[in-house]
């Protein structure tokens, strides 16, 4: 379920499952058979047809909330729950003859689909900032200690109860589900095994972690066969290096204002940039010199050829952009994105973050020149970087996932 960044780890996943022996079927959007069909991965599309036109209008409301409240019943309603019958059915029969269920933590009609199959089901979560922890409040919301954290957490589920639980219990009890509690916190994870597929480096596990989440560290694809756009590569081999500039999917109508918003920032710092285009289609006819747009471009490749990272916050996003060695920038647009923006900040390597709301020129400029200036935060990029490098995110996932099947199969064999 959901954009390029929740899909892209479980394509990275598949792959990995595929070369340790394991019989894989991806159950997702039509739009994405291609890629998983490239890896010999079998696919089985679900879901109503993508409509992007309806996606830039959901988009161009959503941005315009900076209430996260607000934000997450607008997301429920147009993106999870949006013809969410037929995703549940497709998945009923996508996940037939298969005897694990890996879900998205935020695929609700894919976890009930699993659970209406009899199958055990794990979930995959990217964001550290949505599970209850009396050492941080809730995110955006920076620490206040454990006393006022305890409280904002508890007022927090209160608000969810009331007004994010019936949107998606309307749905559950519809399909003869039963009904949870506090959906989009502890009620979207699977009680068994939840694998949060984040770096430890960038967001460290508190001691009161529950025992059912289990850190992996971030899940990467190499994408080893890539080739180099001609055009590109002239560019990168023109210059100094470029800030580079990647807001993924997230889209909407707004994609002039927002190119002319970008290029005149670049512009006003003499920098050189590349700008990728995005759900958005970000770009310009006739662009200046010192500006590259760009499509789709490996970040493993393009991140690591930029001075610095300018990004919305995605959790697939921000992970890259760590592992490039390279600062961030990040102007979040929705859900948690706000969370990877503030922790980027804690960390050292990216100054406050930047709403896409309040984005300007002048706002985004002076950040480019405060990060392309400071060699503090170069340096502890480069250094988590290197403790990025150590990590082996997809090894860990699946030991975590053979064990738990093999402890599923143990209790089944003594239950029977």
């Amino acid at each position: 379920w959901g954009s390029t960044g929740d899909v892209q780890p479980f394509l990275a996943l598949s792959d990995r499952l595929l070369k340790e022996g394991y019989k894989v079927r991806v159950c997702t959007s039509e739009i994405y058979r291609d890629r998983f069909a490239k890896h010999g991965v079998d696919f089985y599309a679900v879901g109503a047809p993508f409509d992007l036109d309806r996606l830039d209008q959901a988009m161009d409301r959503i941005v315009q909330i900076k209430d996260p409240l607000k934000s997450a019943i607008l997301i429920a309603k147009e993106g999870i729950l949006y013809k969410a019958d037929k995703w549940y059915e497709d998945c009923l029969k996508g996940m037939e003859g298969h005897d694990l269920a890996i879900c998205h933590s935020a695929d609700i009609p894919g976890q009930e689909a699993a659970i209406r199959n009899n199958l055990p089901w794990i979930t995959v979560s990217y964001c550290p900032g949505f599970i209850k922890t009396r050492y941080e409040a809730p995110a955006p919301i920076p620490n206040l200690g454990a006393p006022l954290n305890t409280l904002l957490w508890k007022a927090g589920e209160q608000l969810i109860r009331k007004q994010i639980d019936p949107l998606f219990n309307d749905f559950i009890t519809s399909i003869g589900g039963d009904e949870r509690e506090c959906i989009g916190l502890r009620g979207m994870y699977s009680p068994e095994l939840n694998l949060i597929a984040a770096s430890p480096s960038v967001s460290k596990p508190t001691p009161d972690l529950p025992s059912e989440h289990k850190f992996t560290g971030a899940w990467f694809l190499e994408e080893k066969d890539y080739e180099v756009p001609p055009a590109l590569q002239e560019f990168l081999d023109q210059g100094s290096s470029p800030v580079i500039i990647s807001f993924g999917s997230m889209g909407g109508s707004g994609n002039v204002k927002t190119t002319n918003i970008l290029v005149e920032a670049v512009q006003r710092t003499g920098q050189r940039a590349i700008i990728q285009a995005g759900w958005a289609n970000l770009g310009m006819d006739s662009p200046p010199e010192n500006i590259c747009f760009i499509g789709y471009v490996p970040h493993n490749f393009l991140f690591r050829q930029g001075c610095c990272v300018i990004h919305h916050g995605g959790a697939g996003t921000t992970a890259a952009a760590c592992r490039a060695g390279v600062p961030s920038i990040t102007v979040p647009h929705l859900a948690d994105q706000p969370y990877w923006g503030y922790t980027l900040h804690k960390i050292g390597i990216a100054p406050k973050p930047l709403h896409r709301q309040d984005m300007t020129p002048k706002r985004l400029a002076k950040r480019i020149n405060q990060v392309i200036s400071s060699q503090s935060m170069a340096e502890k990029a480069r250094t988590l970087m290197e403790r990025i490098e150590a990590e082996d995110g997809l090894t860990t996932a699946v030991g975590l996932i053979e064990a738990f099947a093999t402890k599923v199969c143990l209790n089944h064999h003594h239950t029977s």
